[in-house]
């Protein structure tokens, strides 16, 4: 729909009830893939760790990696897709990245403990999503007001559940999560993220 245009629809009242009388134009809730996408990026967490996928692991996690190395590591880039949403909510984006020469995309799934846990899935993102919540749009925020240096993804499955990371197994390894923020005020730094194309 035109953002410059304001559709109306007829109403009338009945038993004291508005209902419009044609609604058949009317749009529903959903994203659109938008021709606006990012150069490859690589995101870091606060500790300057980059975030690398391992698929085949079912693995994504925040290693610590040494300059020369970044380039040549398969499932370092990743791709910032904007998609555009029917209904404003602020910056609507997926990601993707390639490794072993296939296209994966980030995956929010809900565990049957009400967990959330992060996944990436084989294949290429779909051009449209209906709905107003999908396991692979993110609303990515500035970390705080009138920052453009770090971000949170916030994802639109579950409100209050953002990209985030904890220890994992080594010294030098920080596992990808999606964890909840109970409270708008809340500063949680395991879910300040930055990205660069280097």
């Amino acid at each position: 729909m035109d953002a410059g245009r304001i559709r109306m629809f007829p109403v009338h009242f009945e038993d004291g009830t508005l209902s419009f009388q044609d609604d058949d134009g009317l749009e529903p809730d959903n994203w659109r893939k938008s021709k606006n996408y990012s150069e490859p990026q690589i995101f870091r967490n606060i500790e300057n760790y980059i975030l690398i996928v391992k698929p085949e692991n079912q693995m994504a996690a925040f290693e610590y990696m040494a300059d020369e190395d970044k380039n040549d590591e398969s499932g370092v880039k990743f791709t910032i897709h904007t998609f555009e949403d029917t209904v404003p909510r602020g910056q609507t984006v997926a990601l993707t990245t390639r490794t072993n020469g296939e296209t994966y995309y980030m995956h929010v799934e809900k565990q049957e403990n009400g967990d959330m846990r992060v996944s990436f899935k084989a294949g290429n993102l779909p051009e449209r999503i209906s709905g107003d919540a999908s396991a692979i749009i993110f609303l990515q925020k500035p970390f705080t007001e009138g920052n453009d240096k770090f971000f949170q993804f916030e994802s639109t499955l579950e409100r209050g559940y953002f990209l985030a990371f904890e220890n994992g197994e080594g010294y030098h390894t920080r596992r990808l999560i999606m964890k909840r923020i109970a409270t708008k005020d809340e500063v949680d730094e395991t879910t300040k993220l930055s990205h660069s194309s280097n």
